[in-house]
């Protein structure tokens, strides 16, 4: 009897617990420049998995209710279309969404704990002071830092903080990175994927700006053994730009480097192109195709001489081999940096 009254009171205890775990989730609001009749994915951005489905109606999201057993960080995806619209939260309560579909951002949300605590982030990449200026990269990566330091500090021990680090890390410096890891609770510094991120990021810290370049080896167009200290180093400025024959971006913004390579050479800057490591062919059809003119470190391994894990990226280096520049910046601000540089030196020999 008193065995079959333990096992009825530990049932009972089990489903009080598991019932107590229920994050009761719905999700409205407004969505610009939807078709009349639209859908839209909510993704799992930890697990790439479909969470449930939008129908967008006039422009209004119809009411949609959910039970989750722990909150889920989200991107939403356009029926049909590829790209991510970052981020929100569902957990317990009612989320509002503002989203625009032409320029795929989430304007805002709000609504619950979290999601209010990412709405001044949200809003401000979406609508920076002054209006976002992409030679004022360095200046946005601080006002951005400044966003999430807060939200880190007010969630530093829950699933929030080490999510908005890993959500924005590539906007900032390894160093900068490393500093917000560091006011992560000791639990959430134990997560794996922030313990991969600060590993990374210890690498990346140490080719940090300021910091002497580190040897990379690959091989060139012609098939023969090549050192970034064949070019890095020999009293010139050298922009690498890092990149990979299946990213989008960074085909994209090739034009813009190549027109960079040729505006700036003439002044004393080298550019060179360094690939993730994937198969020569792949990379040498895309430096064809587009008719990339400078020269090619190929099979090399920035992720670990570097700690690159976002691209397109770009390092500037000074004629010593000092690192100058560093993050993930867009070929405009490198312009700024140069053009600073110039105005400075009046050339770059």
């Amino acid at each position: 009897m008193k065995q079959n009254l333990l096992a009825a009171m530990l049932l009972m205890m089990l489903a009080f617990s598991t019932q107590a775990q229920e994050l009761k989730w719905k999700v409205m609001g407004r969505v610009a420049n939807a078709e009349a009749q639209d859908t839209l994915m909510v993704i799992d951005v930890k697990t790439q998995r479909l969470v449930t489905t939008l129908n967008v109606k006039d422009g209004q999201i119809e009411p949609i209710e959910g039970i989750l057993t722990e909150p889920a960080f989200c991107a939403i995806q356009r029926e049909g279309r590829t790209g991510w619209i970052m981020s929100f939260v569902l957990e317990d309560g009612t989320v509002n969404l503002d989203i625009d579909l032409d320029n795929s951002v989430l304007l805002n949300t709000s609504g619950t704990p979290m999601n209010d605590d990412l709405s001044p982030l949200l809003s401000y990449l979406a609508h920076p002071v002054g209006g976002y200026d992409p030679t004022k990269d360095e200046e946005y990566a601080c006002h951005i830092l400044s966003h999430v330091r807060e939200i880190v500090l007010r969630h530093a021990g829950d699933a929030l903080g080490p999510f908005i680090i890993q959500m924005t890390q590539t906007r900032y410096t390894p160093t900068e990175t490393l500093a917000l890891i560091s006011l992560l609770s000791e639990r959430q510094q134990g997560d794996l994927d922030i313990q991969r991120l600060k590993e990374n990021m210890t690498l990346a810290a140490e080719t940090d700006e300021g910091c002497l370049f580190r040897e990379l080896t690959g091989v060139g167009r012609d098939g023969h053994p090549v050192r970034l200290s064949d070019f890095v180093g020999r009293g010139q400025y050298v922009l690498a730009d890092f990149w990979a024959s299946w990213c989008g971006p960074c085909k994209s913004r090739m034009p813009q480097v190549i027109d960079l390579a040729r505006r700036y050479g003439d002044r004393g800057l080298q550019v060179i192109g360094i690939t993730m490591k994937e198969p020569v062919e792949a990379s040498e059809r895309v430096v064809e195709q587009l008719d990339i003119p400078f020269p090619q470190i190929y099979q090399s391994t920035p992720m670990s001489t570097y700690g690159i894990t976002a691209i397109p990226a770009f390092i500037l280096f000074a004629p010593d081999g000092t690192i100058l520049l560093r993050r993930t910046i867009s070929p405009e601000a490198v312009e700024a940096k140069l053009e600073s540089l110039l105005s400075t030196l009046g050339n770059l020999k």
